[in-house]
């Protein structure tokens, strides 16, 4: 049946439009016609230049600047441009979801012995032809000014150094970062696609990076006109020789549905989002030689409360609310198939919990939620409201509606606020302005991601008013354990605590994404993250 239901599934938003692997629940890349991905086997096997790659999204982002915005749209194009130190291996027999830290402008690193001390030494890499910058080399200096930017931002990119007690250039190719105190998740960190490295000039406000972009990476920013199209053209200075392929890349914000469809379906776009099972389905009719990829989908939906508000401070509201979700049969009949979440997502493999636990403590007894509610004072349920936006495409809208549905049927009634997406993101939700929500969190890459940056009464987006001494102590404590069996032992330990003691935000489902791309487009290996840069391998055989 599970099989079945997963032939029937969904895109979201625009960061998987260009999704091309495969895992189900174990990460592993196919595709419906047989292949492990898309290599050539028919037609040509040698990579050929030229061609122009479009994207269509329903959405775009609000700015450039990927260190003052994590939002998925911003820094999905960020990839286009930018570089990080280090990244996370993609291409031919690798899984969606593998976090190998691979070299990026990085060429090679050391670590202490104390676990303390970072080096890293630099490749050869220049900056785009732009001005100010104009084709310089980059320098440790970069790396330094970059670092120093996320420090001092505030923001979730900050908090992915709060363990840095130093970055210095020792000379112009290397940089060497100290910390605190030994750190499991630095170098996950590191290749964590908010960590993209910038040019000093822009630091120094030679330019505006909220508007323009100028880095070492694949394609070359032309011109962004807001909420219309970016255009992006081959950079020939790239540092792997004769990348990328491809001539021009544009993302083309085109929020009729229809439209987007027909576009992919006659040649003049290579990805678009937010398809239906039954518009996939359609898809493959009048195009049955497009390749279909399934993967696991890297973040979840959750519903959260605002706990300094009445009754969501109550510990038995929140059970109840989770209590009342049919999280399995919502993403079986909205996605075609998933399976229920957890505080660390399915995508992130045996740092989350069991499926079996989370079955077990996210069950659906929507008379056990009357029960809690009863005792919590609310016999009769109340009123409220419930935050979601659009920005993401139907389908989330479409959850917020099945959620609705069932809370009221415990007594607890949901009004629909939607909300357009740049004041969701940059305003309602981080400012916790809001009684309940859902929506997509971040692609969190580390489980100290998926927990601190969320739970932590300090977390950088705790933006649902969480304070728990007792889980505060449990959240810094993980971080530090450097044998990953143990750090895995305690972080299931930790969700079990947030599952039984907090319940926000709450887990629903990850579901099994599913993308048409057409058969002449070749080598695409995306990875679980944020960010276009897999582009470079990506050409045309036709």
């Amino acid at each position: 049946m599970v099989k079945k239901l997963r032939l029937y599934i969904n895109i979201l938003l625009a960061a998987l439009l260009l999704l091309g692997v495969s895992a189900c629940s174990s990460g592993t890349s196919k595709n419906t016609n047989g292949k492990t991905n898309s290599t050539g086997e028919k037609g040509s096997t040698e990579p050929k230049k030229g061609g122009t790659y479009t994207i269509l999204a329903a959405a775009d982002p609000d700015m450039l600047d990927p260190h003052r915005q994590s939002s998925i749209y911003t820094n999905s194009l960020a990839g286009l441009v930018y570089n990080k130190l280090v990244s996370f291996e993609t291409g031919p027999g690798v899984e969606f979801t593998d976090y190998k830290v691979v070299p990026d402008l990085a060429e090679r690193w050391e670590v202490s012995d104390d676990g303390k001390v970072y080096t890293f030494y630099l490749r050869e890499a220049y900056w785009q032809d732009k001005p100010p910058v104009n084709g310089r080399q980059l320098t440790a200096e970069d790396v330094v000014a970059t670092m120093e930017r996320i420090i001092n931002l505030p923001g979730h990119q900050a908090s992915l150094l709060s363990a840095v007690e130093s970055v210095k250039a020792t000379d112009d190719r290397t940089v060497v970062f100290t910390l605190k105190q030994p750190f499991a998740p630095f170098l996950n960190f590191m290749a964590n696609h908010f960590m993209w490295i910038l040019p000093k000039e822009g630091i120094e406000g030679k330019f505006d990076f909220a508007t323009d972009m100028i880095g070492t990476g694949p394609f070359i920013l032309e011109e962004w006109k807001d909420n219309v199209q970016a255009t992006f053209k081959r950079n020939p200075n790239y540092y792997e020789k004769g990348k990328p392929y491809l001539d021009r890349v544009i993302y083309k914000v085109v929020p009729d549905q229809s439209a987007r469809i027909a576009a992919l379906r006659t040649g003049q776009a290579e990805a678009i989002g937010q398809l239906s099972p039954q518009e996939l389905a359609q898809l493959k009719k009048t195009n049955p030689d497009f390749d279909i990829f399934e993967a696991l989908f890297p973040t979840q939906e959750q519903v959260y409360v605002n706990m300094k508000k009445k009754p969501f401070n109550d510990l038995r509201v929140r059970k109840a609310i989770s209590l009342a979700i049919d999280r399995q049969k919502m993403v079986d009949n909205i996605y075609g198939g998933g399976e229920i979440s957890g505080p660390v997502n399915p995508s992130l493999g045996d740092w989350a919990l069991p499926l079996k636990d989370r079955e077990q403590l996210m069950p659906y007894d929507p008379e056990a939620a009357k029960k809690l509610l009863a005792e919590a004072g609310y016999p009769n349920g109340f009123d409220t409201t419930l935050m979601v936006t659009d920005g993401y495409g139907p389908q989330l809208v479409r959850v917020a509606q099945w959620i609705a549905e069932d809370l009221r049927n415990v007594g607890i009634n949901a009004k629909i606020e939607v909300v357009e997406y740049a004041t969701y993101y940059s305003e309602r939700w981080p400012k916790v302005e809001y009684d309940m929500g859902i929506g997509y969190q971040t692609y969190f890459q580390e489980p100290d991601e998926w927990l601190r940056t969320q739970l932590h009464t300090n977390g950088a987006k705790n933006w649902y008013n969480i304070s728990d001494p007792k889980l505060d102590k449990m959240l810094d404590e993980q971080r530090l354990i450097l044998d990953q069996e143990k750090r895995k032992e305690y972080v299931h330990d930790i969700q079990r605590y947030v599952l039984e003691n907090l319940v926000n935000p709450i887990p629903i489902s990850t579901y099994y994404t599913k993308t048409p791309r057409p058969p002449y487009v070749k080598d695409s290996y995306p990875h679980a993250s944020y960010g276009y840069g897999y582009l470079r391998n990506v050409w045309f055989d036709k």
